[in-house]
């Protein structure tokens, strides 16, 4: 069989069971030989595998349990390979069954998902892997032949359809020494499908969501402890009950632990393991437009998270109908992109959609901060006002360049001294005092362009 090798050049290869007289057990050595040239027909005393369904009957080095768990304890971790414009990962991981390997290529979710139960045996530092890569109702499968054969450089990966023999060069693996944290896109053990995404946002937290058996879907916002990267999220249902969960990892398994009673006896399970495949989660395809989260939201498919506490979420349900109303949609941070103005009292509450999420970054709060905001210098900019006592008004301005960027402030009121009527109404801008002209101009320019959101 002949075969491109890493460098372009041609591998013949060949499966051989050499008897090597002069071993002391008299054993038999698994070679795979490799060459530039046809060997021309085996030597007689050479056994071929006929067929998928053949057993390797040989003398197997390591065919016991304790030495292949040792073995494949020594190469855990996750390798990287590009061949022939494929990409993919390797992964040798530790299970609570053993020992897992798998490849997931770039272009497909998996092209093996094998343990340890699926190792012929391992020697020479080639490990043979007879993967089911099909199996009947009555019990008949077809086998795939892997070989992976490990070094110092990381792992060379042939494959055969029929037998070992037939294994032709697929790709080297290098392993992977760069480390991510968290982040990364992850399969679901049971439908190895992408179900687990981590993608940390520029204020140092995580965000985490995660698809339960295509059934439930939890969004929630995470921070890294001493005990792993735990997160809050909202409980499926009416109810939006708030859970606590931690992921931890071991390489690049991700175990998911959700605390609560409530959660166990709704779900029936409390804990979720997953295959982390990409490291660092491709939103290119999957970013959703302003538009698209703030309708989500809307329609009450996803909650929108509180800027000044990360671990805040509330849905469309939480505010009161008779009292809340969704507004239009402006430009309200000065980034090219709307926002999305939920009326309601005190001025109700501004919200912006970025890294796929909606985030309040404005509300009223009472008499003392009711929500407003206004034309000002050419820019947009939120506006804080508080009118509670008589003989005195305090008004706070922001200008935003995108929601998470504070880029400018401005204060400015008036306050009748009681303890100095003669005094009269001291003007103030950004605490300097200020002339009754100065600031009755002022209020002109600002008053005119406001826009209230009550």
């Amino acid at each position: 069989m002949l075969a491109l090798s890493a460098c372009g050049q041609e591998k013949n290869l060949e499966y051989e069971l050499t008897n090597i007289s002069d071993s002391a057990a008299d054993s038999t050595d698994v070679k795979l030989a490799e060459s530039h040239e046809d060997k021309g027909p085996s030597e007689p005393e050479t056994v071929f595998y006929e067929n998928a369904h053949t057993e390797y009957t040989g003398n197997e080095p390591l065919s016991d349990t304790g030495k292949i768990d040792a073995v494949l304890e020594s190469l855990t971790g996750e390798y990287v390979y590009s061949s022939d414009s494929e990409t993919g990962r390797l992964f040798i991981q530790k299970s609570s069954y053993g020992y897992d390997i798998s490849d997931y290529k770039s272009d497909a979710p998996y092209r093996f998902l094998a343990n340890s139960s699926n190792i012929e045996t391992i020697d020479n530092n080639r490990i043979y892997i007879k993967y089911p890569e099909q199996v009947f109702s009555d019990g008949e499968a077809v086998f795939g032949y892997y070989i992976l054969e490990y070094g110092t450089e990381g792992i060379d990966v042939y494959y055969g359809k029929t037998a070992f023999e037939d294994a032709a060069f697929l790709y080297h693996a290098a392993r992977n020494t760069e480390t991510y944290g968290y982040e990364g896109t992850y399969l679901d053990y049971s439908v190895n499908e992408p179900a687990l995404e981590i993608k940390k946002n520029s204020d140092g937290t995580y965000q985490v969501q995660i698809d339960l058996f295509r059934l439930y879907s939890l969004d929630g916002v995470g921070k890294e402890t001493e005990n792993g990267l735990e997160f809050t999220t909202t409980e499926p249902g009416p109810g939006e009950t708030k859970m606590n969960g931690v992921i931890t990892l071991e390489g690049s398994i991700a175990t998911v632990t959700i605390f609560g009673q409530e959660w166990l006896d709704f779900a029936g399970v409390s804990e979720y393991k997953f295959y982390r495949t990409l490291d660092v989660p491709d939103n290119t395809d999957s970013e959703k437009t302003a538009e698209e989260l703030f309708d989500q939201f809307i329609n009450g498919s996803i909650n929108a998270v509180d800027s000044s506490d990360s671990t805040s979420t509330f849905s469309i349900t939480d505010l009161e109908k008779d009292t809340y109303s969704v507004g239009e949609q402006v430009d309200l941070d000065n980034d090219g992109e709307n926002e999305l103005i939920i009326n309601g009292p005190y001025g109700g509450m501004y919200l912006d959609a970025r890294d796929n999420k909606v985030y309040k970054f404005a509300g009223g709060d009472g008499t003392a901060v009711v929500l407003s905001y206004t034309y000002y210098n050419g820019a947009v900019w939120i506006m804080y006002s508080n009118q509670s006592s008589a003989g005195f008004e305090y008004y706070h301005m922001e200008k935003y360049e995108g929601a998470d960027h504070l880029a400018a402030e401005m204060n400015f009121g008036e306050e009748f001294d009681v303890n100095n009527a003669e005094a009269g109404v001291k003007y103030t801008l950004n605490e300097t005092e200020i002339s009754y002209d100065e600031y009755t101009a002022l209020c002109s320019r600002i008053f005119a362009a406001q826009v209230s959101t009550n």
